[in-house]
């Protein structure tokens, strides 16, 4: 006789179920299973071996970590993580911690060494002035510079366009999900995250220059810069801790100096030659010495 307790157990075992099927178990399906996000992995046969390939299809780095703590930089384009002959394939295949699944990623990839000095424009045209407050409202360190509606936003430094989604940012606000941001990845593996704005002029894949106008203000809002980097600290003994993203200060370049800001003063724009050559190559440098030189 089926008591109603039993009956209980019995629903209690297959909610359990239906909740690990639609989730993911932890151990079998530890990342992310979007099929559009930009990091994709598969087994594919390749000659004599069986390669576990990743594919980075954004313009960012990104940095993947297994339940083994097996770890990768994944660059733009294919990624290796596993290479075995076609004989052995069936015991990685069948092993939860081998499927592609079972991987998570971050965007970004940890900085060698930050430069304490680097230079960033106020994201104002040369000449004009702005204030900035620290957004309260967020739990990260965000910049609010207050322009005027409908203002041309510069790029504070130079880099390339990411893929607008929150992929890889855990410590993600619900501005990346909103066409009004625009996510820029650095030389040094920093970003810069822009957002409230109406219009953009550059789009992903992008190289973008510091002082390049790169969109257009909302009517509503305030310009919100916010810099962060991934931040090798959380992730002692492949064990991520907190939020693996770590915001910083930059130094800006005003007319009064390299300084860093403080809220509710005004600060005026200057693009120098020490702010536009300093990530310039020894050509680039050169060729940009030329082009000053022409009438």
């Amino acid at each position: 006789m089926i008591t109603i307790s039993k009956i209980k157990k019995i629903m209690k075992k297959i909610n359990v179920l239906l909740i690990a099927l639609i989730c993911g178990v932890p151990t079998v399906a530890w990342g992310q299973q979007n099929p559009f996000a930009p990091v994709q992995g598969k087994w594919e046969t390749v000659g004599k071996n069986v390669e576990l390939n990743y594919h980075n299809s954004d313009y960012c780095d990104y940095y993947l970590l297994s339940s083994r703590n097996k770890e990768l930089w994944l660059r733009t384009g294919n990624n290796n993580l596993l290479r075995i002959p076609k004989e052995h394939a069936a015991k990685y295949r069948n092993d939860p911690s081998f499927l592609p699944s079972t991987f998570i990623t971050f965007k970004g990839y940890f900085p060698d060494k930050l430069n304490p000095d680097f230079l960033y424009s106020l994201p104002v045209k040369t000449g004009d002035s702005v204030q900035y407050q620290i957004d309260i409202k967020k739990h990260s360190l965000t910049y609010l510079f207050t322009m005027n509606a409908l203002d041309t936003v510069y790029a504070v430094r130079g880099g390339v366009v990411c893929k607008n989604n929150d992929q890889g940012l855990l410590d993600k606000e619900k501005t990346l999900e909103t066409k009004g941001a625009l996510l820029i990845y650095h030389a040094d593996c920093t970003f810069a995250l822009y957002d409230n704005l109406l219009l953009k002029f550059v789009r992903e894949g992008e190289n973008i220059k510091v002082g390049q106008p790169v969109g257009i203000l909302s009517t509503k809002k305030p310009l919100s810069i916010a810099f962060f980097f991934l931040d090798k600290n959380k992730f002692a003994d492949g064990n991520r801790r907190g939020v693996p993203h770590s915001h910083f200060n930059p130094i800006f370049h005003t007319t009064t100096g390299n300084i860093k800001l403080k809220e509710n003063i005004t600060y005026t724009n200057e693009w120098s030659d020490e702010l536009i050559t300093q990530e310039m190559s020894k050509a680039e440098k050169k060729k940009y010495e030329k082009e000053k030189l022409k009438p």
